[in-house]
């Protein structure tokens, strides 16, 4: 490679893949939904190599890192350029959302946010009979579960980004790996019909 052809460092720096994390809940010693997880990596297209080193980082953290009694939260720092880390740490308490946690863009809600840190999980709402995933997929472990719970229980379900205006009047909530499922501005009590009986399909999940 000619001097002319090498790669600028900075430009390398700035194309490199970002590091992807993951807090998956422990429960007795192991990782809730572990499957899901599983499936809910495929669709990243991370190279088998990669995939084969989580697999691998997994299995070592479930022989070494967790007793019977184990509970908190599995986190997984994948940097596809470098490497797998395992860490176990404390469950954390259960956050507080309000209407203002909700991250907004171009007038659509695609988040939360809890004391400056973004959570990872989708924003449901329930509204005109039918519940609605803002997002534009469904991947996760915890979301994939609550779109088979909503078909099993013969709920309609779009997926597609709520606009912030839907929220008014309308039961929220996250749905999320780490917490399961999180009201957003009101408590369950007086929520709609749907999101009751998800709620208490997610209470089952220790």
């Amino acid at each position: 490679m000619t001097g002319a052809e090498q790669a600028d460092p900075e430009q390398a720096a700035t194309t490199a893949p970002e590091p992807i994390v993951f807090r998956w809940r422990i429960h007795e010693g192991r990782i809730t939904l572990r499957r899901r997880h599983l499936r809910s990596l495929e669709p990243l297209g991370l190279p088998e190599p990669l995939m084969g080193w989580i697999h691998e980082r997994l299995e070592w953290a479930v022989d070494n890192m967790l007793a019977s009694d184990s509970e908190g939260v599995l986190v997984l720092n994948v940097d596809p350029a470098r490497e797998v880390k395992v860490s176990l740490e404390e469950l954390r308490e259960t956050p507080a959302l309000g209407s203002e946690s909700l991250l907004v863009e171009e007038g659509l809600i695609i988040g939360v946010e809890f004391e400056g840190e973004t959570l990872a999980g989708t924003v449901w709402l329930e509204y005109d009979n039918k519940l609605h995933a803002s997002c534009k997929k469904l991947v996760s472990a915890t979301e994939t579960l609550a779109r088979d719970l909503v078909d099993t229980l013969g709920i309609p379900l779009s997926v597609q980004p709520q606009p912030i205006e839907a929220a008014e009047g309308s039961s929220v909530f996250l749905i999320s790996d780490e917490f399961g499922l999180v009201m957003i501005g009101n408590r369950l009590v007086g929520a709609a019909p749907a999101t009751i009986k998800l709620q208490e399909c997610f209470a089952k999940l220790r």
